[in-house]
């Protein structure tokens, strides 16, 4: 009997085991189910993705893109800088939208070029002041004449004590005379007429940014390198504090030499004080290591906040690069811009032309006709002068 229990007992096992081994074949099947509904998900999700990046992929290709909206036919900002281009273009008075008739009355395109209406004209320099270091850090003044005369400081009043009752010393502060006198300049916008017909272009933002980055650019070449004939902060003898590195190439940089620029200026500008260069030079700096090891002089924090010292740093290509390292030159500035004026017109000035043949540079030529594009030629008349250069500092080579 106990034989038979144990046959008994080895049917039940044998047919647990049968059944144990149906549930693992049908387990796979609930498994692959699953799989497969997690893989859908994945390649849904690599997907949307690549649709993603391959929209991205064609918005970066097609620059305009970003300028093209259906709802910009209904922005009154954009549908007026429209109309007010059409007027000038076509010659069409009539289109001149009343909110800017007076620019037209103001300037006619035989006295060179027509006003830039205020708004538009306000819009271009807040885009050139968000992309520029020049005018973010300096002070702007608007000039209604061709020359502006200003004072320049050269020497503080000295402070002594005296007796109860004795006279105090005469100490008067030296001043000179800084005059700006405003240096036209201009560059050209070329886009095509169908754009200026497209109402779901932002022409506006499309030409106020052009001409933003246009402006803001040479703005800094002006105030940093200098573009003749406006001498700017690394241009020689402009009467900044010179500390020299020890070799004639910006690699001959030392940490040392930040410092000396850092104490070179007077105690009363440090607060609004800022370390200029290059984003290239600053590529050199954070490479800067201690001697004898593999330590970097710059923290890690110091590095990500970009600050020297405890001194914020602007990155502008206004300032010279590594691959334009030169003896006798300086490319470095530290010091307080705000003591470098800018002196502007008190408006921008456009003409244009459906017809002219434009120099694109390399010996090659445009015809705007022949291209069916139009040319929207902007006047800018400024000038620079440093009012008190002892408070900036440069750092040059030998």
């Amino acid at each position: 009997m106990e034989n038979l229990k144990t046959l008994d007992d080895l049917g039940k096992n044998k047919s647990t085991e049968v059944s144990s081994q149906k549930s693992l074949q049908t387990e796979p099947d609930v498994i692959t189910v699953q799989d497969n509904k997690n893989v859908t998900e994945e390649i849904q999700k690599a997907i949307s993705e690549m649709k993603t990046v391959m929209n991205s992929y064609t918005k970066h290709s097609d620059p305009l893109r970003d300028y093209r909206s259906e709802r910009n036919k209904q922005n009154p900002v954009v549908k007026e800088f429209r109309t007010f281009l059409k007027s000038i273009v076509y010659n069409r008075p009539d289109l001149m939208p009343d909110a800017v008739k007076n620019y037209l009355n103001e300037s006619t395109n035989s006295a060179g070029g027509f006003l830039v209406p205020e708004e538009f004209g306000k819009k271009i320099y807040e885009n050139v002041a968000l992309a520029g270091v020049a005018r973010r850090n300096a002070t702007v003044v608007k000039m209604s004449r061709e020359e502006l005369k200003l004072p320049k400081l050269t020497t503080l009043p000295t402070f002594s004590f005296v007796s109860e009752g004795g006279l105090k010393p005469i100490s008067n502060p030296g001043f000179s005379q800084v005059t700006l006198a405003r240096k036209d300049g201009g560059f050209i916008v070329i886009f095509s007429k169908q754009l200026l017909e497209d109402e779901a272009f932002d022409l506006f933002s499309f030409v106020s940014n052009t001409a933003a980055k246009i402006i803001s650019i040479n703005e800094d070449n002006c105030a940093f390198r200098g573009l003749s004939p406006i001498n700017g902060l690394l241009t020689p003898s402009i009467g900044a504090t010179e500390i020299e590195t020890s070799g004639a190439a910006f690699s001959s940089l030392t940490y040392d030499n930040l410092i000396d620029a850092t104490v070179s200026v007077p105690s009363h500008s440090l607060d609004n004080s800022k370390f200029y260069m290059s984003r290239s030079v600053w590529g050199l700096i954070k490479k800067l290591k201690y001697s004898g090891s593999s330590e970097y002089v710059l923290s890690p924090d110091d590095r990500k906040e970009m600050m020297l010292e405890g001194y914020p740093v602007e990155l502008t290509d206004g300032c010279y690069a590594m691959s334009e390292s030169a003896a006798d030159r300086s490319f470095i500035g530290f010091g307080d811009l705000s003591y470098l004026v800018i002196g502007e017109r008190n408006s921008l000035t456009i003409d244009y032309s459906k017809e002219a043949t434009v120099d694109i540079g390399s010996g090659n030529f445009l015809n705007l006709w022949q291209q069916g594009l139009v040319g929207l030629n902007f006047n800018v008349s400024f000038d620079m002068k440093f009012t008190f250069p002892e408070a900036l500092t440069v750092i040059k080579t030998a």
